[in-house]
């Protein structure tokens, strides 16, 4: 989510810690710790943007830090779970008025597993599997300080892919990232190429399976108007027709968008236009705070994104009719740690992400649990 702020993920806060340095014997400590690290980093973030006064939790992470170096991970890890506490609203800081709530979890996708990407050695972020299941799109990382470009890999088992390289007819010397495709091989990303002089922020082009040809703007009226507001990235439904939007408000200096909500757009005479029906679409995802990264289901009755509250979860909603509303949305409680940008197979079956591990990006593959229903997928306790 660089897309003008970076990505939750980048560690602007000096006094949030870095776990990655430090020895710990128990790898399965050392990964809870750093999971749990980025999480509170993240909340903190999401609570700086909107305006809220995070120095107590500052205060509890900075503890972190001199527990590790005295040898106590465990005194550490229970100030992070303080830290998380307070961000979720479980414990109230002192004089800070919590209002935000654990989201209803869902078991929909299950055992998580890291992806390899043979031949490439960097972050990887936002990815997308093509609609053929043959190419994985990603880019790497989304960092003020890095030449965010598009890449991309084939596939040659269930969990490894070959890197092929930078995608061809694409990228630019500013960001260029957050890849989506339809059938018909239509591809859509966000580039910051022509941002300053029109707002245009989503570009597509044709891809042929080697590169992406006839690049332009995304035809019709999707971008706003407003001062700071930026189509942050889209998803493409597979059959070409819809466009889901992520639209965020940035403020400069900040460390993450004010906020960022999920619009609709559909396709109509070979232009995009923002539906009328989108807010009543939406009414149930967005919050007011920071919901991005959309990604849809072939029949249209899944939706899949990204939300922050206050640190990055991924989300399913559902709805029975194309017609409705989607359904209050749930979080996926198997996708743990600092994750974001799911993306699914056409089958629903596969759902791929990215995590950051010891500080760096990496993406994940997760399976769809025969056992939650399709219709309603099983709210756990």
């Amino acid at each position: 989510m660089k897309r003008l702020c970076a990505s939750l993920g980048v560690l602007i806060l000096t006094a949030v810690v870095t776990l990655g340095v430090f020895q710990i014997a128990a790898q399965d400590l050392k990964t809870r710790l750093q999971d749990k690290a980025a999480r509170a980093q993240a909340g903190v973030i999401s609570w700086s943007a909107e305006g809220r006064d995070a120095s107590p939790v500052i205060a509890v992470m900075n503890q972190v830090k001199p527990a590790l170096d005295a040898g106590d991970p465990h005194h550490a890890e229970a100030l992070l779970d303080r830290a998380l506490e307070m961000l979720s609203g479980a414990a109230k800081p002192s004089g800070q008025s919590v209002s935000s709530a654990q989201d209803p979890e869902s078991d929909l996708y299950i055992r998580p597993e890291p992806v390899s990407i043979d031949g490439y050695g960097g972050s990887a972020m936002e990815p997308f599997l093509s609609p053929d299941g043959r190419f994985l799109f990603f880019n790497n990382e989304n960092d003020p300080g890095v030449n965010t470009n598009l890449h991309f890999a084939e596939r040659t088992g269930r969990i490894s892919f070959r890197y092929i390289g930078d995608l061809p007819g694409v990228n630019s010397d500013v960001l260029d990232a957050a890849a989506s495709l339809d059938r018909a091989g239509h591809f859509y990303f966000t580039t910051v190429r022509d941002y300053a002089r029109t707002m245009n922020s989503v570009y597509t082009g044709d891809f042929d399976g080697k590169a992406v040809r006839n690049l332009h703007p995304a035809p019709g009226e999707i971008s706003p108007k407003s001062p700071g507001a930026i189509n942050m990235d889209v998803g493409i439904s597979p059959d070409g027709e819809t466009l889901y939007i992520s639209r965020a408000v940035i403020v400069p200096g900040a460390p993450a968008p004010k906020k960022s909500e999920l619009l609709v757009a559909r396709l109509n005479n070979g232009q995009f236009r923002i539906d009328p029906e989108s807010e009543r679409i939406m009414r149930n995802i967005n919050t007011g705070g920071l919901e991005y990264a959309p990604a849809i289901s072939a029949d249209g009755r899944e939706l899949y994104f990204t939300r922050a509250s206050p640190f990055p979860r991924i989300m399913v909603a559902t709805r029975t009719s194309v017609s409705q509303p989607f359904g209050e949305p749930l979080a996926l409680s198997a996708l743990t740690g600092f994750v974001e940008a799911p993306t699914i197979s056409l089958d629903t079956q596969e759902m791929f992400f990215h995590k950051k591990v010891s500080q760096r990006f990496a993406i994940y593959r997760a399976e769809r649990n025969p056992l939650s229903g399709r219709e309603n997928p099983r709210l756990l306790p």
